[in-house]
Formats: structure tokens, sequence, C-alpha cells
């Protein structure tokens, strides 16, 4: 079994940010994580894996120790650059393949 956990994760905006980037993201989460479990609790490896701007997607990996407290301060996100959004972990598991997407996932989505 993998010593990871891998979440991917949906951002939701009230507005376009005036940024949306990978970097902005992370930062953000690793805030949350500082703010919520302190400057030693909050110390947490995140890696951002993949980042996808225009469906504001992006697959995380943490270890699998860090795999709550990752949850419980993406969760308590309420804003990204003074712009309310919620972040939804819309899969988690412990295997990178099992996130990806299937013909399901892309339902209502047209192809040109």
């Amino acid at each position: 079994m993998s010593d990871y956990f891998y979440l991917d994760v949906e951002i939701k905006l009230a507005e376009e940010p005036n940024q949306l980037s990978a970097l902005y993201l992370k930062g953000s989460i690793e805030r949350s994580l500082t703010k919520v479990f302190g400057e030693i609790g909050g110390q947490t490896e995140v890696d951002l894996l993949k980042f996808d701007a225009q469906r504001k997607r992006i697959i995380l990996r943490v270890p699998k120790e860090f795999y709550v407290k990752l949850r419980a301060a993406i969760t308590l996100i309420g804003e990204f650059q003074g712009v309310p959004c919620n972040f939804q972990v819309k899969k988690a598991s412990p295997l990178l393949l099992s996130l990806v997407e299937t013909h399901v996932d892309f339902a209502g989505q047209t192809v040109a």
C-alpha cells in the first residue's frame, strides 16, 4: 500500500480571481494548514501534482499520516485572493491511478 494519499480537488469561486495559478493555490492550502494547526502542526508536506486552470481542478499528494489534516484545512478555506470560494474534494485514494477520469466524469461535456 502507498505511503501517500492523493486528492482530486475542485475549486469553486464566486468570481474569477486576479490570478489563478498553481503557486497561489498551494500557498492558500499551506496558509490554511498553518492557521488551523499552528506553525508546528501545519508543517505538512503537500505536493501539487497537477493543475488544470480551465476546470479549476488540482491533484494533491500528501503523506497518509497527514491526510486528515489536509482534508480539514482544505474544508476551512473560505476565500482565495479575496474571492469567496470553497475547495471540494472530488476523489481521494491511496492509489494515484484510481483518480483517472472515466467516461462518466465527462458526462455533459462536449467534444469539438
